[in-house]
């Protein structure tokens, strides 16, 4: 970039004429210095003396917190969960990070704030700090009518009912994986499996909903077409979830575009040794091991298939893959598959340097591409090679240390 001093003899040389035909005026040199400060000002504008870097970014704030026990503490500490323009899932923030900012329980919103990379960051905090420049919209929760505006029959409950572990374990809290059934009840807390119940006769939709998953699951869903009105419902349903700590759910009753009525309740997770595995209570099976289709009907970006829990040199192990998409071409399958496993490595585990002579469970022919862990598991990323019995894919393994 050239020097400030280049500038100025560029644009002085510019104005400057014989005398006879032009004078360079204290008017003209006061435009030139102008000019030349303003240049150099605005090519500093994202960085500082301090060597520190800073961007003006938009960041989303969901409405809904997470508390979360800090690392070597049982203490929780409540987070903020915000997105950057980068980011496809949400990010925990410590609550009162973003300076100038004032959180409100229950409402989203969009802001304009100034991200500043430290170059010199402390060893126990965040390499970078944000401070808010402007609000952008600050979207409050929708508010059901009240109680009283609202018949006690138009009201409903959504009721986790059933749990079934993975490796089939006795406990009563989920963890990721593990396939969760749910019912929508009425206001007596009855469930009706057959028919309709009185509540949905108050409602054009009810939709299932999560502030940290980007999709919705239809229970009732009435259109109208030419040949009149559909209607479809549910009253019981199954999910996973990739998720490891608790979240909320909701289920919101609309009618006309507007939400009438809402219940939620708060969904209780706690991960295992690596997603629902638990490596000395699970059990093993000796034969015939089953494939598991992992969905999350509020998450639809990834399908997983999770084998039962084996044995190979006596240790135990599972393998887990993608779901194949069958409108994707080979090459596009192939990228999916890196691209769907790496996201969930990086969700539950740290990446690690580990080789192929740490692993007791690998086959002969895998290659290893990454390997993740954590305090109880290894888990390695394989790559194996198409032949004429097989295809090119991706898929993981995961064994206790």
């Amino acid at each position: 970039m050239p020097t400030s001093k280049v500038l100025l003899n560029v644009w002085v040389n510019r104005f400057q004429k014989p005398l006879n035909k032009q004078v360079v005026t204290i008017k003209n040199l006061s435009f030139v210095l102008l000019m030349v400060l303003s240049f150099i000002w605005g090519g500093c504008d994202n960085e500082d003396t301090s060597g520190d870097s800073y961007a003006d970014i938009i960041m989303q704030v969901s409405e809904t917190t997470v508390w979360e026990s800090v690392w070597g503490s049982n203490v929780p500490m409540e987070y903020m969960l915000v997105k950057e323009p980068s980011d496809t899932e949400w990010q925990r923030l410590v609550m009162g990070s973003i300076e100038g900012f004032e959180y409100v329980q229950g409402h989203a919103y969009e802001l304009k704030v100034r991200k500043t990379t430290l170059a010199n960051p402390p060893q126990d905090g965040m390499n970078c700090t944000y401070r808010l420049i402007e609000i952008l919209s600050d979207t409050q929760p929708d508010t059901p009518v009240t109680p009283e505006e609202w018949p006690e029959e138009a009201k409903f409950k959504l009721k986790m009912v059933q749990l079934t572990p993975f490796m089939y374990l006795d406990t009563p809290l989920a963890a990721p994986f593990d396939l969760l059934t749910f019912r929508i009840l009425d206001h007596r807390d009855e469930y009706t499996p057959f028919g309709n119940p009185e509540f949905l006769q108050y409602y054009d939709s009810i939709v299932m909903s999560s502030p940290v998953m980007p999709d919705t699951y239809p229970i009732l869903q009435r259109k109208k077409g030419d040949s009149g009105t559909s209607e479809s419902y549910t009253s019981q349903w199954n999910s996973y979830f990739f998720e490891k700590s608790d979240f909320l759910i909701s289920l919101k009753g609309y009618k006309d575009g507007e939400v009438k009525y809402e219940y939620t309740i708060e969904q209780i997770m706690r991960e295992r040794d690596f997603l629902g595995i638990d490596w000395e209570r699970g059990s093993i099976a000796v034969a015939n091991p089953q494939t598991h289709t992992i969905y999350c009907v509020l998450d639809t970006r990834y399908e997983f298939l999770l084998t039962n829990t084996q044995q190979r040199n006596n240790t135990p192990f599972v393998e887990i893959r993608v779901a194949a998409a069958s409108h994707l071409i080979d090459a596009e399958k192939l990228q999916r598959q890196g691209a769907g496993l790496r996201w969930l490595l990086t969700k539950y585990l740290e990446k690690t340097a580990e080789t192929a002579a740490s692993f007791k469970t690998l086959p002969e022919d895998a290659s290893i591409v990454e390997t993740y862990g954590n305090d109880t598991t290894r888990v390695a990323l394989l790559h194996i090679e198409g032949d004429d019995f097989h295809e090119e894919c991706y898929y993981l393994i995961a064994e206790p240390k």
